[in-house]
């Protein structure tokens, strides 16, 4: 689970966020008002992703624009803060790994800490410095174990615990994807090699699980051409969606990391969702014929209609709630208005599905939102100890007068109750009602008077 974020000097957001991070939780959820840098928060973490998974070793920082990319951030100059490329980028996180699954996977330290600066040299990103370190709380993390440090040259210095001296800088330590050390460098440390690595690979499975769906989803179709293959991810898009519900609906009965998975199992899941959000009863997977082509109904108060025909929000949730179910235990996913299109009852309960997901199956959500109601049902489930204030971190951004984000975390108590309620958080609905008691009253006293002259 990622449990901080770090950011210098990212599109919003100046050195605020750097020194202490942002604590994330099992739910954290970003409002606040349109272009204040919510956005930017979940687009650092996708702008690692994109990195450390990209093809090339020797691409410090993968801006995209390439067709498998997660996302275009365009030049340096347009994700530093301020458009200024003599600023230095900073990016980084601490991740945490469950004390039962310490065994089955390195590192044995629960907590790792990756932290990376960048300069932009021809206006080309480079790392300048790059530290990776472990332990088992905070405490243990405050000074770097390891570290890259770009030099005179564009050579690097290693650092690593018990060095006697300090190993010659070379441009051959130049770390690849901004996480990984390179073996040139791995074989001047030694017994340390194996420690190091351990902590970048601990660091790049958390990010290979990351699960993302942006704001936008794919428009229903007619029905649905499947060719038999499970995808590996949903798409940003939720492009992939039916298919990976096909691929459930026709998988035999097997067994996977002490899961049992059945036919069926996710279409089941998506159909309980759909019926808890009002939104539909139950939704069904119908092969045409001999053909590859399926159909895709959903089926209502006794009715059954293709998806394309129904309200818009049923195809816009769907992604969603597939996603929750499809993505492994323990993953990450970071999502954009998942609300968009449904009614207030239906995104509500919203929370309850990222509430119970994150409970039952260790599965993190990153949220942005403009859902008032999605967040009065996270307080009624706090109060209801159906979540822990632990469990859920809301934060509310914003702009200052100087135009400098801001990142305000709403304190929960345990019942709910919110001690530091921003103004105007979701508009002005107690304004506007006086507002318009007002003018009505004024109205018909008008009108009242109007009829005494008569």
């Amino acid at each position: 689970m990622f449990r901080k974020l770090y950011l210098k000097n990212f599109k919003a957001w100046g050195n605020q966020l750097w020194e202490d991070g942002v604590e994330l939780a099992p739910v954290t959820l970003l409002l606040g008002t349109n272009s204040a840098g919510k956005t930017s928060l979940l687009q650092a973490l996708l702008l690692l992703k994109q990195t450390f998974q990209s093809a090339d070793p020797n691409l410090d920082l993968n801006l995209g624009g390439q067709a498998n990319d997660i996302a275009d951030f365009g030049r340096y100059d347009d994700i530093i803060h301020g458009h200024n490329g003599k600023n230095e980028l900073g990016l980084g996180v601490d991740v945490q790994t469950p004390e039962d699954a310490l065994e089955h996977i390195a590192p044995k330290s629960p907590l790792v800490r990756y932290r990376a600066t960048f300069n932009s040299f021809v206006g080309v990103p480079e790392v300048s410095l790059l530290t990776l370190s472990g332990g088992d709380n905070e405490e243990s993390l405050k000074v770097p174990q390891y570290s890259l440090t770009r030099s005179t040259r564009a050579t690097y210095e290693i650092g690593f615990p018990g060095m006697s001296e300090t190993p010659e800088a070379k441009r051959i330590f130049h770390p690849e994807k901004a996480l990984f050390f390179p073996q040139d460098a791995l074989s001047a440390m030694g017994a340390s090699r194996e420690a190091v690595q351990d902590l970048s690979l601990e660091i790049h499975r958390h990010f290979r699980n990351i699960y993302y769906l942006g704001p936008l989803r794919e428009y229903p179709k007619r029905n649905y051409l499947w060719n038999s293959a499970k995808p590996g991810e949903i798409g940003p898009r939720g492009e992939q969606a039916i298919s990976a519900l096909l691929a459930s609906d026709n998988a035999p009965k097997r067994k996977m990391q002490d899961e049992e998975w059945v036919s069926g199992e996710l279409v089941d899941h998506v159909s309980r969702w759909l019926a808890q959000l009002g939104i539909a009863d139950k939704l069904v997977l119908e092969k045409q014929g001999q053909s590859r082509h399926y159909d895709v109904v959903i089926k209502r108060h006794g009715k059954s209609a293709s998806l394309i025909d129904v309200g818009f929000g049923v195809s816009q949730v769907l992604p969603m709630i597939v996603l929750a179910y499809f993505v492994p235990r323990g993953a990450t996913i970071v999502a954009e208005q998942p609300e968009i299109h449904l009614h207030p009852l239906a995104q509500a309960g919203l929370a309850d599905l990222m509430a119970e997901v994150a409970r039952e199956r260790g599965v993190q959500f990153i949220v942005e939102t403009h859902s008032e109601y999605m967040f009065r049902r996270m307080q009624f489930l706090i109060a209801d100890e159906k979540l822990a204030p632990s469990e859920c971190r809301p934060y509310f951004v914003s702009r200052g007068e100087d135009s400098a984000a801001l990142l305000d975390p709403l304190r929960v108590d345990d019942y709910g109750k919110v001690d530091n309620w921003p103004k105007h958080f979701f508009g002005d609905a107690i304004g506007e009602t006086e507002r318009q008691m007002r003018r009505m009253l004024d109205r018909m006293k008008a009108l009242a008077e109007a009829k005494s002259h008569d």
